[in-house]
């Protein structure tokens, strides 16, 4: 098999394909609410795989396979065969088969934008269907922020800052085609209509107030202001940043708001350099998807809340060094290599001679995707697929232009590839396998969302069966495991029947033999050992019980060790068990992670009480009254609550009784 100097040619596929598949994904995309409902996902997997499915039975009519030799391509293969190993590797196998099923599905849609797009004229409509899309967003974000009472319009994305994300790559579409367009070229109203886009998506950009998006939009102007204007554009740049600095704005207000707004506005320092350390002690990867997996252990104080240690970065808001946690400094270096490959196509192809609105399109293309790249360096702007594939449309539709004008045609290869029925069914075959494995999760998570509905409704033995269905479908997902425990636990409550805690325990101890980095899982093994040892009653079988329950709590401690749940279950557990030096010291352990965590402080003063030291008590309850004054007032969250929530009028009684 040898690159030959051919034009691309379209397996017989039709004329309008690329419009329809592709321009329906760029509408389609961004109505997936942040990639958290399946069914879209399900759905534009479905589209991509149908598509090369068809795109391979219509090469076959033309006895051959004709791909498009680039760089990029090569790039992508290692990457995601990388990926693919990792998953190999993985701890916890479900989240990270889902990943790779995202990257294969990321790299089919660059597969097929490059070869069904096959001339400018269906570019230029592709652009068209694009600049609609950034329009219907930013008036529907217009909207949101002067009648829907948003004070940060989000467009059809759960997230304002992936909505301004996405209007900063349009913007810089828009800006490509003005900065070149020549009064006398195309008809009389697409500059208008240029302009209108472009203010549009601007206005809407602002009311977003991002400032992760600030920093990619800035970037992006000046990477087309530059290439086209030179050094003197620098000084644009500045008057515009100055006269934002100056004139009042939403997103110049939230600038100077944010810290007051949100205590954890400033903690992505922190993360980063959390991150860090992950890459430090696992160099060559966690597993793909696996870093909110490992956040247990990477948990990182923040001062001025009242659960410390209550957040766990589930993201690192930085994807490089996301996934350098994940897939090693090598899957990093892999990615970025990838990246140049694309940038040196893109040299290339501003090196031809191109058409002035050729030109401006591949420009703005090119800061766009600059712009998401930016933007990536400080937030999960790859976790969001409409902004992925909004950047793989962008990368394809430049390789498009490369090959429509490189002389001489493109570098392709052809594969002999004639009809055989057994060739067909093994398309068939591979397409209804990779069929099972789309609908999988959509399907268990439908079950579960059932499951949802009918414990809300109260008919705990209803949810039992769906939750049932759920992990019968999809038995690799721990969270399917740990809500069908749950739901064994309330029937267990309702009818007293200890079998039912039995069959939580069995789920549970799937859970953590299938994810063994969750320390919650070991928490709640705990707990449940302790409600058995409770139904056994005093003896040598309780004693046994107890045993395992502390196991599990101490491997939870392990697993978890800035959580004070963990330390305070146990030391109840051992105070129990007549061991109150070890109890003291469990709860000294919770307090001095968290200061705020009431219960341990309850518990210590009780026990210290208990054992003559009436100091000890004392103070600890003086504690417990300062921080309850403290915090009154505060609107608590649930985390919070549970730190909080200590009977005071209690705890006093307790402690005005003689100690034994």
């Amino acid at each position: 098999m040898e690159p030959e100097q051919l034009p691309a040619a379209r397996p017989s596929f039709p004329a309008f394909g690329s419009l329809v598949v592709l321009g329906g994904l760029t509408v389609f995309a961004p109505l997936i609410e942040g990639g958290t409902t399946h069914l879209p996902v399900l759905l534009i997997r479905f589209i991509l795989l149908g598509t090369v499915t068809a795109w391979l039975l219509l090469s076959m009519r033309t006895g051959r396979i004709t791909v498009q030799q680039t760089r990029v391509f090569s790039a992508m293969v290692v990457f995601v065969g990388w990926a693919a190993v990792s998953v190999v590797r993985s701890s916890y196998l479900a989240p990270s088969l889902q990943w790779l099923i995202s990257l294969c599905s990321y790299a089919v849609c660059l597969f097929l934008v490059v070869h069904l797009v096959l001339s400018v004229r269906e570019v230029r409509r592709l652009v068209t269907v694009l600049l609609g899309m950034g329009v219907f967003e930013a008036a529907l974000g217009l909207y949101q922020f002067m009648w829907g009472g948003k004070a940060r319009p989000t467009g059809t994305f759960f997230n304002a800052n992936f909505f301004a994300s996405y209007e900063m790559a349009v913007f810089a579409v828009a800006f490509g085609l003005l900065c070149y367009r020549r009064p006398t070229e195309g008809v009389r109203w697409e500059t208008p209509l240029l302009w209108l886009a472009a203010g549009a998506v601007a206005v809407a950009f602002i009311l977003a107030q991002s400032r992760g998006a600030l920093l990619a939009f800035v970037v992006a102007v000046a990477c087309v202001g530059l290439y086209r204007f030179g050094k003197p554009f620098l000084a644009v740049i500045v008057l515009c940043l100055i006269v934002g600095a100056i004139v009042q704005n939403p997103l110049q207000q939230r600038m100077r708001t944010v810290g007051a707004q949100d205590p954890y506005a400033y903690t992505r320092l922190a993360i980063w350099k959390n991150s860090l350390e992950r890459i430090s002690d696992r160099p060559w990867g966690v597993g793909l998807g696996l870093y909110k997996y490992t956040s247990f252990q990477y948990r990182f104080p923040v001062d001025n809340a009242i659960a410390r240690y209550g957040k766990r970065a589930e993201s690192a808001h930085n994807e490089y060094l996301q996934l350098a946690v994940e897939l090693g400094v090598l899957g990093l270096v892999l990615f970025l290599a990838g990246i140049s490959l694309l940038g040196w196509e893109i040299w290339e192809t501003l090196r031809l001679p191109l058409e002035p609105w050729e030109r401006g399109l591949v420009i703005g293309l090119s800061a766009g995707i600059v712009g998401l790249m930016t933007h990536a360096a400080v937030d999960s702007v790859f976790h969001e697929p409409a902004l992925v594939l909004l950047a793989i449309l962008f990368a394809g539709m430049i390789l498009v232009v490369k090959r429509v004008r490189q002389p001489g045609g493109p570098s392709i290869w052809t594969v002999p590839f004639p009809y055989h029925p057994v060739r067909a069914v093994s398309i068939g075959a591979v397409a209804v396998l990779c069929m099972l494995l789309i609908v999988r999760p959509a399907a268990a998570w439908y079950a579960f969302d059932k499951a949802e509905d009918e414990v809300a409704s109260g008919r705990a033995d209803r949810a039992f069966e769906w939750f049932q269905r759920a992990t019968f479908i999809d038995p690799g997902t721990t969270a399917y495991r740990d809500a069908l425990a749950l739901t064994e636990v309330r029937l267990f409550q309702q009818s007293g029947d200890p079998r039912w805690l039995l069959r939580a325990v069995d789920e549970l101890t799937m859970g953590l033999e299938l994810n063994p980095l969750d320390g919650r899982f070991a928490h709640r093994l705990g707990a449940l050992h302790v409600l058995l040892a409770d139904r056994v009653g005093p003896g040598p079988q309780q004693d046994g019980v107890w045993r395992q329950a502390a196991a599990y709590f101490e491997r939870a401690m392990r697993l978890d060790p800035y959580s004070p749940f963990n330390y305070h279950e146990l030391g109840k557990l051992r105070w129990a068990q007549g061991r109150e030096e070890d109890a003291v010291a469990l709860f000294r352990r919770a307090i001095s992670y968290e200061p705020n965590f009431l219960p341990a402080r309850a518990q210590l003063a009780e026990l210290s009480r208990q054992i003559g030291q009436r100091e000890v008590a004392a103070g600890e309850y003086e504690q417990i009254l300062k921080v309850k004054e403290r915090y009154r007032g505060w609107t608590l969250t649930a985390l919070e609550r549970q730190f909080l929530e200590v009977d005071t009028e209690r705890l006093k009684r307790a402690l005005s009784r003689a100690a034994p």
